[in-house]
Order: C-alpha cells, then sequence, then structure tokens
C-alpha cells in the first residue's frame, strides 16, 4: 500500500467455470476461500462481504463493462450547472425483498447512516464532497442534518432524491456504486445500532437475488427474486460455499462441488487449461498487491530504510515465479486502465547492493547471525497475511527470502481472513502482503488511503506527506 513494493494484478480475475456451461433454472455454486464478516453494504470492509452481498442490494448507479455509469436503482438523474446540485429520479415499483416498497426515503437513510459517526463505515470519507460534510460528521458534537442551513440529502418525494455538495466532484457519481453505496431499508435499520444490527446476518435488500441461510465458515444460499426490477435472475439459487484450503476448493471444483473459483493459485493455472471439463477466464482488472508497513513505527519512519527495502526485493522474479506472468510491475496506486496512471514513473530497481549501503547509512551493522543491528535492536519484524490466499503466501515467503540476503529478518503470520481483516483495518501490524483493489478514478479513492486523516480507516500503513 503506502510506500510499499507493488504488484499490479493485469489479471487477478481468473476463473475457472465448467466446460459444458451454465443453464437458466439452476443452482450455481462459487467457491470462496473466505467467510463474509457483514452482509451491511454500510458497515462491510472486506473483499469477501463485498462479493457476498453484491447480489442482494442495489445502488442508485453502476458501471457498465466500458466503466461508464449507468441507473440502477436511478431511473435518470441531473447535474446543476455549478455541478453542485444532483437530482436523481427513481425506479418506481421496486420492492424490498420482504415486499415493502423502495422509496427516496431509504436513499437518504443510508447515506446519513455512511456520514454518521456512530457508525463504524470505511465508506464516509469516500462522500466528503457532500454538503455539511465536517458538521455532520465531527468527533465531538457532531451536528444533525436538521441542524444544518443546507442539508447534504433532500428527500424531494418518493422518487426523487437530491444530493447537494460543498464542491464540485467529478467523481462523485463513481462513488454511488456498490459494494460501497448499497441502499439499505429505513424501515427495518432506523433507531438500531447499524453496528451490531442483526440485520447484518439477515439482511434484506433490492437486489436480484435474497438471502435465505447462512451458515458461518461454510456456506451462504440465495434464492432468486422472482420480483426483481431487473428482472427475475436466470438462476434458481446462488450458493457461495467457504473452502479456505486452496488445494481442497480445486477439488471440489474438478469433482463438480463447485461450478466457479476466482484466483485459483497461478501456478496451476497452465496445468487447469489443459483439463478438458474446466473453462479458464481471464480478465484485467484494476487489483494490486502489495507488501507494507507501518509508516509510524521505527525503523520505517526513516526515508533511508524504505528506500533500502524497496531496492531489495526483485519484483518481477515475483511477477514470474509466483504470478507465472498475469500480472505487471506496478509503479503505482493507479492501475494504467486510469486516466491518473502516470507511464513516466518507473518502479524502484532491484539493486541489493544499494539496500545494504542504504541500511548502512541509517545506522545499521551486522549482528553475530547476519541480521542487522542498530542501538542494540536486531532488524526483526512480522509480516501478517491472509492465510487462504496462495499467492500472497508465496509472495511473503520470497519477500522473507530477498530482505534475508540484505541483514533483514521477516516472521511471517499467516491468519484466517476474518481475524487479518480485523487486525488489518486497526493497523495491528508491523507489515503485512495483501491484495488490494483499487478503483479506476483515483478522487476520492486515494484520500481514503493516503490521507493523514484516514488512520481510522483505509489508512492502515499509517502514511502521512503534507505535500500528498
Amino acid at each position: 500500500m503506502i510506500h510499499a513494493i507493488l504488484i499490479a494484478l493485469l489479471a487477478a480475475v481468473i476463473g475457472l467455470t465448467p466446460q459444458s456451461g451454465l443453464a437458466a433454472g439452476k443452482d450455481f455454486v462459487i467457491g470462496l476461500s473466505g467467510d463474509a464478516t457483514s452482509l451491511n453494504p454500510v458497515v462491510a470492509t472486506d473483499s469477501q462481504s463485498y462479493i457476498a452481498e453484491w447480489p442482494l442490494f442495489d445502488s442508485l448507479v453502476e458501471l457498465d463493462q466500458g466503466l461508464n455509469v449507468k441507473p440502477l436503482l436511478a431511473e435518470s438523474w441531473e447535474v446543476s450547472r455549478d455541478g453542485l446540485t444532483y437530482t436523481f429520479k427513481l425506479k418506481r415499483g421496486v420492492k424490498w425483498h420482504d415486499g415493502k416498497p423502495f422509496t427516496a426515503r431509504d436513499v437518504a437513510f443510508t447515506f446519513y447512516s455512511v456520514l454518521d459517526p456512530k457508525v463504524t463505515t470505511p465508506h464516509r470519507a469516500y462522500f466528503d464532497a457532500l454538503a455539511g460534510f465536517p458538521e455532520l460528521t465531527a468527533k465531538e458534537n457532531p451536528k444533525k442534518p436538521e441542524e444544518l442551513a443546507v442539508r447534504p440529502i433532500e428527500v424531494v418525494d418518493d422518487h426523487t432524491v437530491r444530493f447537494r455538495l460543498r464542491y464540485p466532484s467529478g467523481s462523485f457519481l463513481a462513488v454511488l456504486v456498490n459494494p460501497r453505496a448499497g441502499i439499505v431499508p429505513e424501515h427495518l435499520l432506523k433507531g438500531a445500532d447499524l453496528n451490531t444490527a442483526e440485520f447484518n446476518r439477515r439482511p434484506v435488500g433490492t437486489g436480484p437475488f435474497k438471502l435465505v441461510e447462512w451458515r458461518r465458515g461454510e456456506r451462504l444460499v440465495m434464492e432468486a427474486n422472482a420480483d426483481y426490477h431487473g428482472g427475475r435472475p436466470a438462476l434458481d439459487r446462488l450458493i457461495f460455499r467457504i473452502i479456505p484450503d486452496g488445494v481442497v476448493l480445486l477439488q471440489e471444483l474438478r469433482a463438480g462441488g463447485v461450478d466457479f473459483i476466482e484466483n485459483p493459485p497461478l501456478t496451476e493455472v497452465a496445468r487447469l487449461k489443459q483439463t478438458p471439463s474446466l473453462k479458464v477466464l481471464v480478465a484485467d482488472n484494476t487489483s494490486y498487491t502489495y507488501f507494507g508497513w507501518r509508516q509510524d513505527l521505527a525503523p520505517f519512519t526513516d526515508v533511508r530504510v524504505r528506500r533500502a527495502l524497496y531496492h531489495a526485493v526483485d519484483v518481477p522474479s515475483i511477477v514470474r515465479e509466483v504470478l507465472q506472468g498475469y500480472a505487471a510491475v506496478a509503479t503505482g496506486q493507479f492501475p494504467p486502465s486510469s486516466w491518473a496512471f502516470d507511464p513516466s514513473v518507473k518502479p524502484y530497481a532491484y539493486d541489493p547492493a544499494r539496500a545494504k549501503a542504504l541500511l548502512t547509512e541509517a545506522g545499521f551493522k551486522p549482528g553475530a547471525d547476519g541480521i542487522l543491528v542498530k542501538d542494540g535492536r536486531r532488524f526483526s519484524f512480522s509480516v501478517r497475511h491472509d492465510q487462504a490466499n496462495q499467492s500472497v503466501k508465496d509472495t511473503a515467503v520470497i519477500i522473507q527470502e530477498y530482505l534475508k540476503r540484505v541483514g533483514v529478518e521477516v516472521q511471517l503470520e499467516p491468519l484466517d481472513w476474518p481475524t487479518f481483516v480485523k487486525k488489518l483495518f486497526a493497523s495491528e501490524f508491523e507489515g503485512i502482503v495483501v491484495n488490494w483493489t483499487n478503483h479506476h478514478d483515483p478522487d476520492p479513492f486515494a484520500y481514503t488511503i493516503w490521507h493523514s486523516s484516514q488512520w481510522k480507516g483505509r489508512n492502515f500503513a499509517h502514511y502521512k506527506n503534507p505535500r500528498v
């Protein structure tokens, strides 16, 4: 992440599905390496939760295959000439899974919940452009919407909602896309504690599927929503099976226990392509793998140390050996598909001699066992990662070996996905290796990761730079 060694996965969305194809009117079983932590889009924090809640909830808008914004729950919208007012006309006849009508009040309730400082959500900073954002989200004595001179979200009528901004934002429509902006029902959540509500385990949405069962650590079962405003899905049921062991997951795929898995071990892809019963799908996306560390912990506070770690790791070799060429070396946070991508920026060269020189400049000297020492302290730190992600595990092992060659000791700490996510968001780590999915539009997503005000949000590594 921040000041990290990045590997952009150009083909992270590698899926495997039976060659025979999928007929309408059947179950479709997806294998996941980890369980969701919450099915409430307002408070969900991790990729497994996003995957599971996506079929259940709709947002006002969505992205088409060309990454252009198009209507979903919204029928249309207008933007004022000054760019400060967005007025959405909502689809009529949309129903929640419990049969209640969807209205503009649900939209207002959802986004006021995101702005409520009592609600623990990683999405709040995305809506910084809304009028009254500083007052509504203040840590001490936050104001209520009715106390503001200008309300950021106004219910005009049952099928019209208006957003007012405090400054023009070219990316405002982009942040209204699920999974960060799935609409939740006011009639079920008004007055509830969204952090702990039973709704988070038994959600009711407007999406194409309804949740009928969630066995923690085992499976989620969803059935087709016959009243879906976009038409009944072709599938009868969507089933997510939780299988943390990658070897077992592949066995289940071959045996027909699951119909689809995402991101198989990349070392297996070539062999899987030769399996007649399987079809391998490869698509570009905006993900990257990063090795990061806490910026506010010594010795990472020293820029020479950070640069040394860059030079110590042969990232192209990780692309070849771990990612099997299904990747490219990244030079920053933004993917090549983003207008913010700068092709003139070059990656750090693999240069272990330079790494050693920088560490010497920073005051480190070799200890008796070869591990560097400064002020009586060995340069040794732990690196946490998701134990179920094979490419992440392999990347962490290779990084461990490269750093050992320059005198830095890394202690790997694999964790199950829910525990890892909890530690990540609490910044309870020294180092991490993790996959991250970015957005093609850098603003305001970059703000949530880089800005010093987001240390309790997605700025896990506690990066701080006034210039940035």
